[in-house]
């Protein structure tokens, strides 16, 4: 692959502006990002689907506990990775070290499925949810129930326009919003972004310390019939799911002081939290559940409204259902603006190498813009935004197309697919690069000055071996109605959905990128961005 140069520094500014001196961060702030990407609108919509598919309370709790553990190891694992490789390039560069042979695939395959099929396919998710509870604050119920539900035997095209095609517009609307304010202005964009992600914290402290209240409602020991097999793999994916985003920090290591340590406090810390706060939300959701949640066929994916309904029971009209419903829009917005934002960086860094044939030249363009504002003393400064139009209008696109022809063209309830290909694409590089530990292991010859115990990994290995295989025998419940009438092939639509990406990338890399012979720099992690200082003299900065 033909060599190229990075084109954003660490405070994701183009590399011919970068900034004279730079802030180095802590554990304080590491705790913080990680938290902050971590708990998204997953939290908000999962722990319906999973109350419903497994029914039994304790067993619940025991699979986000299980989740937040394997999440643990595996940022142990990113953080040794991060202690022996101090650099920002995450899953590139550890494949890139891990697996040399054939040259480059390793890394290719994880950048195009990064790109083509991860970070689009968690946009389309995070917005799919945020349609639902957009429903239900404009008509107090949720898409899934009632005469017009969605029914997700039947593919988008044999839908009722609404709610259906409803919420795929609505989807499609928050995206062209927040596409639009991204492409306006990066200050507006930032203040908007780290508004949103409060309002999703303080939503998780809400709903922890409203549930206190229902603990005693007796949901804990009712009699329930024991769940289907065929359950748990849905949600242990969609528990996955909410804990994705744990390997972030390894996209900024070289902001930090003193990463192997700085990163190994950071991850832990930060993910002990986002486990207790998820325990604490899931143990309020239970006790506020009916007898009626457990069916099978009823899949709560607007949980936190349905939860403060019956919080709220004065509350006739569901007025603060719909008023908390609408905070969860805006969390939902917020972790869709990180991934779109972050996202477009993605692009134009793979289309430096040439990533995407003819188009390229026209991706990696960044356009600018002069700002002048107001300093101190009254002095005018002078700031030149740099935007990534392109690349935004063209995730734009691929986004739409995803949520229109690929979740339409399935009869699979659309977050449960968007959130399944995601979890289960990832998961196949987890478990390459946890491997790829051992191996780096073997041929450096540089000793870290971290090392994650052996049996982590292997417990780490065999967790996601685990994970893909359980995916091949997903919820296909005898006792449930929708889920009876689906072939097994639409049982596992996103595995073959994620192998065929997987399989174009491969032909991609075979026939256009094996023949190269020197390596490239796609940066397909980097999504850190940093606030800009006033300073006397011009100031050039990435919109």
């Amino acid at each position: 692959m033909a060599q190229i140069e990075n084109l954003d520094d660490e405070n994701g500014q183009p590399e011919n502006q970068q900034r004279e001196s730079k802030e180095l961060l802590g554990v304080i702030y590491g705790i913080g990002m990680n938290v902050n990407t971590i708990i998204g609108v997953g939290i908000f919509t999962t722990p319906g689907i999973v109350l419903n598919l497994i029914k039994k309370p304790y067993v619940i709790l025991l699979l986000w506990l299980a989740g937040g553990i394997v999440s643990l190891f595996g940022s142990l694992i990113y953080a040794e990775y991060g202690a022996l490789h101090r650099d920002n390039g995450g899953e590139k560069i550890y494949l890139d070290k891990a697996y040399p042979s054939p040259p480059f695939m390793a890394s290719y395959l994880f950048s195009f499925m990064f790109i083509f099929v991860i970070r689009p396919v968690i946009i389309c998710a995070v917005l799919q949810s945020a349609a639902q509870y957009t429903w239900f604050i404009i008509f107090g119920a949720s898409p899934l129930d009632g005469k017009e539900k969605i029914d997700s035997s039947l593919i988008g095209w044999n839908n009722k326009l609404r709610p259906y095609w409803v919420l795929k517009l609505v989807a499609i609307l928050f995206l062209l919003l927040i596409t639009g304010y991204h492409l306006l202005n990066r200050r507006l964009a930032n203040k908007i972004n780290h508004t949103l992600a409060i309002t999703k914290l303080v939503m998780i402290v809400v709903i922890a310390f409203s549930g206190i209240s229902k603990y005693n409602s007796g949901n804990w020991n009712k009699p329930i019939d024991d769940p289907s097999p065929y359950s748990y793999p849905t949600a242990i994916l969609n528990i996955l799911f909410s804990y994705n985003g744990w390997n972030t920090l390894n996209y900024s290591l070289d902001e930090f002081r003193n990463p192997q340590k700085k990163l190994i406090l950071s991850n832990i810390i930060s993910i002990v939290i986002v486990i207790i706060s998820y325990i604490l939300v899931n143990i309020a959701f239970i006790s506020a559940a009916l007898p009626s949640d457990f069916v099978p066929e009823k899949r709560d994916e607007i949980i936190t409204a349905t939860f403060f309904k019956k919080v709220f029971v004065n509350d006739t009209y569901g007025t603060v259902a719909r008023i908390f419903s609408f905070f969860v829009v805006l969390s939902a917005i917020g972790t869709a603006a990180t991934n779109i934002w972050s996202g477009s960086r993605v692009i134009v860094s793979a289309a430096e190498s040439n990533f995407f044939p003819i188009i390229s030249p026209q991706l990696k363009k960044w356009k600018e813009r002069t700002i002048i504002q107001e300093g101190q003393g009254g002095k005018k400064l002078h700031y030149i935004e740099y935007t990534p139009v392109n690349a935004l209008l063209a995730q734009l696109g691929w986004c739409i197309f995803i949520i229109l022809f690929i979740g339409a063209s399935i009869p699979e309830d659309s977050f449960v697919l968007f959130s399944s290909i995601s979890t289960f694409s990832y998961w196949i590089f987890f478990i390459a690069t946890s491997w790829g530990l051992v191996r780096t292991r073997k041929r450096s010859s540089i000793a870290s000055p971290f090392k994650v115990p052996r049996i982590i990994i292997y417990l780490f290995e065999i967790s996601g071996l685990l994970i893909i295989i359980l995916s091949f025998f997903p919820d296909k419940d005898p006792n449930d109605p929708i889920g009876s009438k689906r072939s097994y092939m639409i049982h596992i639509s996103f595995i073959w959905v994620s192998i065929i990406f997987l399989l174009v990338g491969f032909a991609c890399w075979y026939f256009i990128f094996r023949n190269q012979t020197t390596t490239t720099a796609i940066d397909t992690t980097s999504t850190h961005t940093s606030d800009t200082t006033d300073t006397d003299t011009t100031e050039k900065e990435e919109s």
